[in-house]
């Protein structure tokens, strides 16, 4: 799907109204039209005047209603409200906190600023599940949070490698896409992750831990690290950086999570990090996402 770029003076001008922003959701529903029925695919339709979230094929005369099947499913909140709030954790690398979302919003809830962000998450989780890594990969283990505070998230971190050699001859690299899930450093749960995120035969590089070795599915090359930094920024580069980076947002738009909540958290990040060659097409992106995500209500707990 070819994304519209949108900057930001263009989203504020153009989407004004809770009618223009049904009509963004309409395209991002149905593929970039206006209207294509569920059940039997016609272009088609008519429009209920007194119900304007409601549509009615004129193919097959069933209704459709915008915001079924969606993210925003069973939310009282307006279409308007919600793709500002996309755009605001779009807009900037570093997001932006349920507190500062409120506050730019002009909500009176917390807790719907609050639950309106992780549902959002929550659709960019699911986009990404679609993905699997492929190629050259490195993986290893990290945590991020404080264990003395019991308050840390074990983590398994995965990114595709791109190797390529620039215009003097000098081999270079840069990171693909990144996976990233909540699990211990375990044989059982890296292969569980490998499973999930990773294509069969792919090349998995290690460090010389036993519980990131000799798995199945992959491809394994490894190298014993003891600790030495230069030998692990040359071995497994991306995942290093990936992680600080990950910690450095989580702490500075965040200052700190609850480790229970830190994969939605993760899935936002890695959201924009899997797609941060496309700066100006992140919003349609995330719409996209969102108008496609199977529902979940969020009890408006605060994390």
């Amino acid at each position: 799907m070819i994304y519209h770029r949108l900057g930001t003076d263009e989203f504020y001008r153009n989407v004004r109204t809770e009618e223009k922003a049904r009509k963004m959701v309409w395209q991002a529903k149905c593929g970039g039209v206006d209207f294509s029925c569920p059940h039997c695919r016609y272009l088609r339709y008519y429009q209920c005047k007194t119900r304007p979230e409601i549509r009615k094929c004129r193919g097959c005369h069933k209704l459709v209603r915008l915001r079924a099947g969606t993210i925003f499913e069973n939310s009282k909140t307006s279409l308007l409200v919600w793709l500002k709030a996309i755009h605001l954790v779009m807009q900037s690398k570093r997001g932006i906190s349920a507190l500062e979302l409120k506050r730019h919003l002009n909500m009176t809830s917390y807790g719907t600023a609050w639950a309106i962000l992780h549902k959002i998450r929550e659709a960019l989780r699911q986009r990404d599940d679609r993905y699997k890594l492929k190629g050259t990969i490195e993986l290893d283990g990290s945590a991020i949070g404080r264990i003395k505070r019991q308050n840390q998230a074990p983590l398994l971190v995965a990114v595709e490698t791109k190797s390529w050699v620039d215009e003097n001859g000098k081999p270079r690299s840069k990171a693909g896409f990144a996976k990233i899930a909540v699990a211990n450093e375990t044989k059982k749960e890296a292969q569980s992750f490998i499973n999930q995120a990773i294509e069969p035969r792919s090349l998995v590089n290690t460090d010389a831990s036993a519980s990131l070795r000799n798995l199945k599915n992959i491809n394994g090359d490894y190298r014993i690290m003891d600790s030495d930094k230069e030998e692990l920024e040359l071995w497994l580069p991306w995942v290093n950086r990936v992680t600080q980076n990950l910690k450095a947002w989580l702490n500075g738009t965040h200052h700190g999570i609850e480790a229970k909540y830190a994969q939605p958290y993760i899935a936002e990040f890695l959201y924009r990090f899997n797609r941060r060659h496309d700066p100006w097409g992140l919003f349609h992106r995330a719409l996209t996402a969102c108008a496609s995500a199977n529902p979940k209500t969020y009890v408006a707990l605060f994390g």
